[in-house]
């Protein structure tokens, strides 16, 4: 390809002879400009022209890439560190299709104490962006995190609440008061040292100091028994013990109390997976596996590549101590350098050879293969699915990805559709689409369906995104000769895509337990096919169907009942005298719904920005007469 490509993009030619010699990202692009590949370079000028040379020895993956690329972009960085980070970032925007796609784009959740409150609170956040806040984490997942927080609340007894509690109001406390999970504060009875010496027992918590944390709590208990506060003493008692246990349950790895992330990769066939161990002061707070398929051709330096820039090459990163790697990373000299950069402390990035660090790397290969061996056992049952479905409705693509759309109104107005994606027999939500229709009044479904299909499709024309193998209408012939005529509309061929529509019916009247009524069925129609198909009752195929239906309906019902939520509480609030736009929003971001903002007391309209007490009265009658 690389001579015969020259000869046909002189452009590219050129641009290949006058590359810098200095470190960067470059970015292929097709005919259409859209970018097929995002790399980084120690040297722009070796790197980009070792992919055109015809010498070289790129597996298929690679070669139907270059035979794709008709044009190069290129940024320059100061350093190799700057153009790692550079990497991500640009892969992130426009998603090449050629680099290597995880399963999943995750975000650690971390657990905020937020210090510069006068009644610190701890809750969970995905974002990093107060400097005033303590954060503790990652965690791999939001369930754990949560069970945290649920040990915190019961053992420390932190306020939940929101309210900016100043020291100059009072209210009535919550029923956790009641249940002895909270101080209380609200009262204004707490004294500010009393709560400040739970929060630092919370911080020794997080930070994993738990010896000198059951110190204090045992020394505390101590001081209550000698005061003859037995009462408070039996609950620092009970405390101190429930502590114990949580603390005997918990992994212990690294008897330093060290911050560390452990790695390594598992492969098999066309599969491979990435084990991840977060270890915080010694103890596992939890793990993490990464999975990919069909990256036989893709080296397991690139694999472990993307999964350091995924977890590191963003601001909302923790940085541990240490990094224990499988083997030498080609970048590893450049990710410490970054990683030193982004962090307040230093941070090593090693591949051990021997001792304890050895043992937990094997660890994380323990857990790679066992993971990858789960993960690849779900699939191959998911691919079952599939070919059931493909040979029971003869399609002509196995429906690896599914697109599913409904429409729904109320009372013919307020015409709302959904899109929702399934992938490889899970739903896939990142892709859900919601449509308000636009060109359609009142209830025509027919028009509404042609509308919101075209929109979605008129973008892969332009090779914005791919076309599902599979698109599946919630009716009948009606509904599917329109998705029909919308596609050949756009020029898009049958051949290249499978449709059909899941309809309800009711077959004759059966005789049941003595009486009779009508059984209801479902059946599927295709385009230009004269007879419906009646897959049997409980069959996998139809239970396939009909689960990724029910979703695009819940999906559609759910995106109307927001709109119409936000449209009640608007069309009142327009209503109220003094309230203009801005108050408008500000009330609804305070209190969610009508319901709630006609509950608020006047106390709870003046913790609205803007909200003067004499206005809070006005809009407290309003909302009170109109009830």
């Amino acid at each position: 390809m690389p001579q015969e490509a020259f000869e046909k993009d002189p452009p590219l030619t050129s641009k290949l002879k006058h590359l810098p010699d200095r470190p960067g990202v470059y970015l292929f692009r097709n005919s259409g400009g859209d970018v097929l590949y995002v790399g980084k370079a120690k040297s722009l000028r070796n790197r980009v022209r070792s992919y055109f040379h015809t010498s070289a020895s790129h597996n298929i993956r690679i070669q139907v890439m270059v035979s794709l690329v008709r044009d190069v972009s290129l940024i320059i960085t100061d350093t190799e560190a700057e153009a790692l980070i550079l990497e991500e970032q640009l892969i992130k925007t426009h998603l090449p299709r050629y680099n290597v796609n995880l399963k999943d784009d995750k975000s650690y959740p971390y657990c905020k104490l937020t210090l510069n409150e006068l009644y610190p609170r701890l809750f969970l956040v995905r974002e990093k962006h107060d400097p005033k806040a303590e954060y503790f984490g990652p965690f791999p997942s939001v369930k754990e995190a949560r069970q945290v927080l649920r040990m915190v609340y019961r053992y420390f007894q932190l306020r939940t609440s929101k309210m900016d509690l100043n020291g100059k109001k009072t209210y009535r406390p919550c029923l956790n008061f009641q249940l002895k999970r909270c101080l209380g504060p609200c009262r204004g009875t707490v004294p500010v040292e009393d709560y400040d010496e739970a929060v630092q027992q919370v911080r020794l918590f997080m930070r994993g100091r738990h010896h000198e944390l059951l110190e204090q709590i045992k020394s505390r208990m101590k001081d209550a028994s000698a005061k003859l506060e037995f009462e408070k003493a039996a609950m620092l008692r009970d405390q101190a013990r429930a502590l114990g246990r949580i603390f005997e349950k918990q992994t212990v790895l690294d008897a330093k109390g060290n911050d560390q992330d452990v790695f390594n990769l598992f492969r098999e066939s066309n599969s491979a997976g990435i084990q991840v161990l977060f270890i915080r002061n010694g103890r596992l707070l939890g793990t993490d596996f990464f999975f990919y398929e069909e990256c036989e051709q893709v080296t397991d330096d690139n694999l472990l590549g993307q999964v350091l820039n995924r977890i590191y090459m963003n601001d909302k990163a923790v940085m541990p101590r240490e990094i224990l790697l499988p083997f030498e990373y080609s970048d590893q000299q450049e990710l410490e350098e970054v990683l030193n950069e982004k962090s307040e402390r230093k941070v090593s990035v090693l591949r051990p050879h021997r001792g304890r660090k050895k043992e937990l790397v094997q660890m994380a290969f323990n857990n790679a293969k066992m993971n990858l061996s789960e993960q690849r056992a779900r699939t191959l049952q998911d691919e079952e699915v599939l070919r059931r479905v493909q040979n029971a409705l003869h399609l002509k693509h196995l429906p690896m990805n599914v697109e599913a759309f409904d429409i729904s109104h109320l009372s013919g107005n307020q015409t709302v559709a959904s899109m929702v994606s399934w992938k490889r027999n899970h739903a896939s939500r990142q892709d859900y689409r919601k449509y308000r229709i636009q060109s359609i009044e009142g209830p025509d479904d027919f028009a509404s369906m042609k509308e919101v299909l075209t929109r979605r499709y008129k973008r892969t024309l332009s090779g914005e995104m791919p076309l599902p193998n599979l698109i599946l209408i919630d009716g009948g012939k009606g509904q599917v000769n329109v998705a029909h005529q919308v596609l050949v509309d756009l020029g898009i061929p049958l051949e290249r895509i499978d449709l059909i529509g899941l309809a309800k019916g009711r077959s004759e009247r059966r005789r049941v337990g003595g009486g009779s009524k009508l059984k209801d069925f479902e059946y599927i129609v295709k385009p230009n096919m004269k007879n419906e198909i009646r897959p049997h009752r409980n069959s996998p195929e139809l239970y396939f169907l009909q689960n990724i239906r029910d979703e695009s309906h819940r999906f559609a019902i759910q995106f109307q009942r927001q709109l119409k939520r936000s449209e009640n509480l608007h069309s009142v609030l327009e209503d109220i005298p003094g309230v203009g736009s801005e108050r408008r929003k500000l009330l609804l971001r305070q209190f969610g719904s009508l319901t709630s903002l006609k509950k608020a007391s006047i106390e709870d309209l003046l913790h609205v920005p803007g909200i003067s007490k004499k206005l809070a009265g006005d809009i407290h009658s309003f909302l009170s007469s109109s009830s």
